[in-house]
C-alpha cells in the first residue's frame, strides 16, 4: 500500500464531523471551510514570520525560517491543509496522485496553449497517462 493511500486511509479514519453524515454536501461544505481555514493559519504563521523580519532577501528569510524553527510551524499548517485536501478528493473519489496528474494536465496545456512551454523542450512528465497535444 502506497503512502498516499495510507494516508488517505488515516484521515477518513480520523474525521469525525458531529452533525455530519459521511458522503454527502455538509460533509463537502465542512470540509471546503475547513480547508480554507487552515490555509488561513498557514498564511497567518507566514504573516507572523514577515512581521518579525520583515521583508528581507531570499537567503534571509530561509536563515530566518530555520533559526526560529517557523519551518516546522509553517510545515505542520501545511500538513493540516493536505488532511484537508485529501479528506476532499476522498469525497470526490479521486486519490491525491489523480489529482496532481489532472492538475499538470491542465496547466501543462494552459503554458503550452500560451507559448510559454514548448513541448520539445519540457517534455510531459508522466509516462501515464500520455500528454497529447
Amino acid at each position: 500500500m502506497s503512502i498516499h493511500t495510507r494516508y488517505a486511509k488515516f484521515c477518513h479514519d480520523t474525521s469525525w464531523y458531529k452533525h455530519v453524515d459521511e458522503g454527502n454536501a455538509p460533509e463537502l461544505g465542512y470540509l471546503i471551510l475547513g480547508l480554507v481555514g487552515e490555509s488561513g493559519e498557514f498564511a497567518d504563521a507566514y504573516k507572523k514570520i514577515i512581521r518579525d523580519v520583515g521583508f528581507i532577501n531570499d537567503e534571509g528569510f530561509a536563515n530566518q525560517v530555520s533559526d526560529d524553527n517557523k519551518r516546522d510551524i509553517l510545515i505542520n499548517e501545511l500538513g493540516d491543509v493536505l488532511w484537508y485536501l485529501t479528506r476532499m478528493c476522498d469525497f470526490l473519489e479521486l486519490d491525491v496522485d489523480s489529482l496532481m496528474v489532472i492538475n499538470t494536465y491542465k496547466l501543462y496545456n494552459r503554458l503550452v496553449e500560451k507559448g510559454r512551454l514548448i513541448p520539445a523542450e519540457t517534455p510531459w512528465p508522466f509516462e501515464s497517462p500520455t500528454y497529447e497535444e
